[in-house]
């Protein structure tokens, strides 16, 4: 038997991809990645379905994957030089590529796989309907994939067992008053509500549906005025959606990946009974009885359009389809022009940032301080994130930097390692020396200002200052908390970079209290559900940490059940095929 081990190396959508071709007998064997800075719940999903179809067809002449096309095509066409390169000539197999047309016929159509649908679908499930859900990229979790798992526990079995008499301090009326002051009154109170009274079911369902286990999360922010932030173990959103997706799937429900919605269509009577979606070999037909559209937000589509010059860390998919495939609906929003603005963030590739938040969270506890160009301090660096970003948008280059001792950083540096950073991503920073964003560097106090481009003078005096305050116990400039205050160890400082940053969208489509869609008349919409952040409201102009998540979870479960009981009540709908007079989509101008 022969064998052959062939190096190729991609440039993905964060950096270099290398990886090993296996080849025996003039056959590819395997494809193993030695080294990657792509976004672990994205890759870990997209890669091991590129590596079967690649196998599969004994070619690397196959589809890139919807979603990650960059990446996963890079790795294609470096595979195939790699290859040529080496002189092996791999014989494909043939494949049949003819386009199929497919009808389902089912209780419950979810669009969407974030949080949101997969709750809403598994929900449903449990509820014992036929239930599919469609996602139009090549992997799952939507913009969740990109969020720690993080959650309220507020009026949850689960909450009163993790944190026993600090849980009976909570309660939905606190957590509603607690988003109402950090918003400043700008939430919707019937969607706050509805998340309110929700969440607490919607933790305990899905954590007996999926077997998930829960702990106190480890960062509980100052926002929340009890202890109630909960989250997987691993912190990983991919571990919740894997097991989610998988118990869902395992229990019957089936999921169509790289599916893309075109057009919704209506019967005789004006109810909204199928939709038509596009895969790369197939047009699919879904007769369903309810729809619950949880297609997340449209950040990414007023990035590239140029809506906002704020730096964007979403997935690039957030392109709001149902804009298009929706319109003719007839739909009411609300607040479109609203973004979640968060202060922590690293802006990894120009207009493109990725979160430092719980990092900068634990700095900041341990004691470090936040900095402008001028080498001063701009907050009370233990205050709200609010207060955080108003400062950091106060500053004329819109532009912060973290300052720690090689204590914290070490900290720091660990929990950026949990939430979405790869170890050769961050040494990839330092490279840079500061030359350009994002900017991290490290060495004595002189050296790091001069790399980072700050006033040295300045840096060294507030640093000094900032010693006599933690000395007293009294921050005269901020009025810091003194138990956050901790003198600086060592003479090797760490300066990191701070931009704002948004993924989310904070508006969205008007719904009632069962999540059922509304037009502009503010009539109910016959069999439409909507969850997630398509829904605009519950947190108002500002959300506290957890509580998107937290959103997606209950506005899930909600439209989950509203969706299965409405289907228990539903005549069998007819066929799009013989009683469709009216479409909604933009294929179909």
């Amino acid at each position: 038997m022969s064998e052959k081990i062939i190096k190729a190396t991609a440039e993905g959508r964060n950096g270099q991809i290398d990886f090993d071709i296996k080849v025996e007998n003039n056959q590819i064997a395997d494809i193993n990645i030695t080294k990657t800075a792509e976004t672990p719940g994205i890759f870990n999903q997209v890669v091991g379905k590129l590596k079967k179809n690649i196998i599969n067809n004994q070619s690397f002449d196959v589809d890139a994957i919807s979603g990650a096309s960059i990446m996963t095509q890079a790795m294609l066409d470096s595979g195939k030089k790699a290859l040529k390169e080496n002189g092996v000539n791999i014989v494909a197999k043939s494949s049949d590529k003819s386009h199929q047309d497919v009808t389902y016929d089912v209780d419950v159509a979810v669009i969407g796989s974030g949080m949101a649908g997969l709750m809403a679908a598994s929900r449903a499930l449990s509820m014992g309907k036929n239930v599919l859900l469609i996602e139009k990229n090549g992997y799952l979790g939507g913009a969740t994939i990109l969020n720690g798992s993080n959650v309220v526990g507020t009026g949850s079995k689960l909450a009163a067992a993790l944190f026993g008499e600090e849980a009976k301090k909570d309660s939905p009326q606190l957590l509603v008053q607690d988003i109402v002051r950090e918003c400043r009154g700008t939430n919707y109170p019937l969607l706050s509500n509805i998340l309110a009274q929700n969440i607490g079911k919607a933790v305990d369902f899905i954590t007996e549906f999926a077997d998930l286990t829960y702990q106190k999360a480890e960062t509980q922010t100052i926002e929340h005025s009890v202890d109630r932030q909960i989250e997987m173990p691993t912190e990983s959103s991919y571990e919740l959606i894997t097991k989610v997706a998988n118990a869902f799937t395992k229990k019957g429900g089936k999921i169509l990946l790289e599916t893309r919605v075109e057009q919704l269509n209506k019967n005789k009577r004006g109810q909204l009974v199928s939709l038509v979606a596009e895969s790369k070999h197939e047009t699919v037909t879904v007769n369903f009885k309810s729809l619950v559209m949880a297609a997340g937000g449209w950040g990414a589509r007023d990035y590239l359009k140029h809506k906002t010059n704020i730096p964007y860390y979403g997935p690039m998919t957030s392109t709001g389809d149902y804009f298009d495939f929706a319109k003719n609906m007839n739909l009411a929003t609300r607040n479109l022009d609203w973004y979640k603005v968060y202060p922590h963030g690293l802006e990894v590739e120009p207009g493109i940032a990725k979160l430092t938040t719980y990092s900068t969270k634990e700095a900041t506890d341990m004691g470090a301080i936040f900095v402008n160009t001028s080498g001063k301090r701009i907050v009370n660096e233990s205050a709200p994130y609010t207060h955080f970003r108003d400062a950091i948008a106060e500053q004329k280059d819109k532009i912060a930097f973290v300052v720690m001792d090689e204590r914290t950083w070490n900290r720091f540096y660990e929990l950026l390692l949990k939430y979405g950073f790869s170890k050769d991503e961050v040494q990839g920073f330092f490279d840079l020396d500061g030359k350009k964003s994002p900017i991290l560097v490290s060495g004595d106090l002189q050296t790091v200002a001069k790399k980072a481009g700050i006033d040295y003078e300045n840096l060294k005096k507030t640093l000094t200052d900032y010693d006599k305050y933690v000395a007293s116990g009294n921050d005269p400039e901020f009025g810091r908390p003194s138990q956050f205050m901790h003198k600086y160890e060592g003479n090797t400082y760490f300066v990191i970079e701070q931009k704002l940053r948004f993924c989310t969208t904070l508006g969205g489509y008007e719904t009632n209290q069962h999540m059922q869609l509304l037009d502009q008349d503010f009539e109910a919409l016959d069999n439409f559900y909507a969850a997630g952040e398509i829904v605009g409201g519950a947190n108002g102009h500002d959300s506290m940490p957890s509580m998107m998540n937290s959103w997606s979870y209950a506005s899930g479960f909600v439209a989950g059940t509203e969706a299965a009981d409405n289907a228990n009540y539903q005549k069998l709908a007819e066929t799009a095929s013989n009683s469709t007079d009216t479409v909604s989509g933009a294929s179909k101008n």
